[in-house]
């Protein structure tokens, strides 16, 4: 899977080749490693000297919405190397960026609509610096993520005071239904293992910053 970083940033769908014949079997993204695989090397693993946040963001009183938040929670769960952090964002204010100094990449994990199959998930990556085409890209009426105006308005923020991450990676789930009640649907409860998975190995990759 290639991510652009390019003048146009673009969000790819994650590759999932079995995902209709062996759903019952634990998430391995495209390189087949495990979830408790990677587990165990983003536990063993310094990670430089860098900090990583991870943010959920979402409503969990709105279904799919809150698909960032559950899986924050689920992350929270887990032994991770201690210069790894996991914030439930919720609906608050992102100014919790501000709060967090030296952190060298921040991974945020919200519902995206983007008109793939509900469950999709997207990735994309890019620096600092290119913070304006995370906002064109969330301008478009096609592409939806509800907490955009919060995350690009503490991010910019972030920037005036130097001390915004180098990286920035946003992982969106495609939502099936954004109303009224706690549960996932079940074409997003069921990649719940794919995505944390497809966090964990963010967290083990090296800063891709030059």
């Amino acid at each position: 899977m290639r991510i652009k970083t390019d003048a146009s940033l673009v969000m790819s769908p994650v590759r999932n080749s079995r995902r209709d014949k062996n759903m019952g079997q634990k998430a391995k993204i495209s390189n087949g490693v495990s979830s408790e695989k990677r587990l165990r090397r983003v536990q063993s693993s310094r990670y430089g000297a860098g900090r990583v946040l991870v943010l959920g963001l979402g409503n969990i009183l709105l279904k799919d919405e809150g698909i960032g938040v559950h899986i924050a929670q689920r992350l929270q769960e887990l032994a991770l190397a201690d210069n790894v952090e996991v914030m439930d964002g919720g609906t608050a204010s992102l100014d919790v960026l501000l709060l967090e100094p030296g952190i060298e990449k921040l991974v945020v994990i919200d519902a995206l609509r983007a008109g793939k199959e509900a469950g999709t998930i997207y990735k994309a990556r890019l620096k600092t610096e290119e913070r304006d085409r995370l906002e064109q890209f969330f301008s478009g009426d096609s592409r939806i993520s509800l907490h955009q105006t919060g995350l690009i308005d503490a991010l910019t923020i972030a920037e005036r005071m130097n001390c915004a991450p180098k990286e920035i990676v946003i992982i969106g789930i495609e939502p099936k239904k954004i109303d009224c009640g706690l549960e996932l649907t079940d074409e997003v409860k069921q990649r719940i293992p794919e995505i944390i998975n497809t966090v964990l190995k963010e967290i083990e990759d090296v800063i891709h910053t030059k």
